[in-house]
């Protein structure tokens, strides 16, 4: 009894520092790419991120990815064998599809759109790992990807760099999706 306690404990000490540390990096990173837009940060919702976990969580038990219907928050999730914050790249890297002098809401690039949305102050991130897997889901508040309102909240690449679209990252992000979407069941 005393040793299982004792291993709870210990399991608690060492995971919470991951997923802790993985909240900082996606949070810097979201920051990084909206910065590239003219966007405001986002900052760190504690609680958004507890409901991000749990649903990670619940995703990493039925072993695929499916949208919560969760209301008032926009969401984005991910299942990958690489690091978790790939995820992150290859929701960005749906710009290059994104038609900046027409936008509207689209399936290929509504994940992009979320993540950059101007009006999205607070960011939620989860992050579960299990059986080699990694699944991340983010969401932000207030909600994105409203029909009317695109233009305002999807501004175009200002910045000079833009490393996460570089041909080789490009290649690995899409071979990873091609594995996720077609060998996964």
């Amino acid at each position: 009894m005393q040793a299982t306690i004792i291993l709870i404990f210990l399991a608690i000490y060492v995971i919470a520092p991951i997923q802790g540390d993985f909240a900082k990096e996606a949070l810097k990173r979201h920051n990084e790419l909206r910065k590239e837009h003219s966007c405001p940060k986002l900052q760190l919702d504690d609680d958004l991120s507890t409901e991000c976990q749990e649903y990670a969580k619940t995703l990493s038990e039925k072993g695929k990815i499916e949208p919560s219907n969760g209301v008032g928050y926009t969401e984005n999730m991910c299942i990958t064998f690489f690091k978790p914050i790939d995820c992150i790249e290859s929701w960005y890297l749906e710009k290059v599809l994104h038609d900046f002098s027409s936008p509207r809401l689209n399936a290929e690039t509504e994940h992009f759109t979320a993540m950059i949305w101007k009006s999205s102050t607070k960011l939620g991130i989860g992050l579960v790992t299990k059986d080699g897997n990694h699944y991340v889901v983010a969401r932000y508040k207030p909600k994105g990807n409203i029909k009317s309102e695109f233009k305002e909240n999807v501004p175009r690449h200002t910045g000079k760099a833009d490393h996460a679209t570089s041909f080789s990252f490009s290649v690995l992000v899409l071979v990873t999706v091609f594995i996720q979407y077609f060998w996964m069941p």
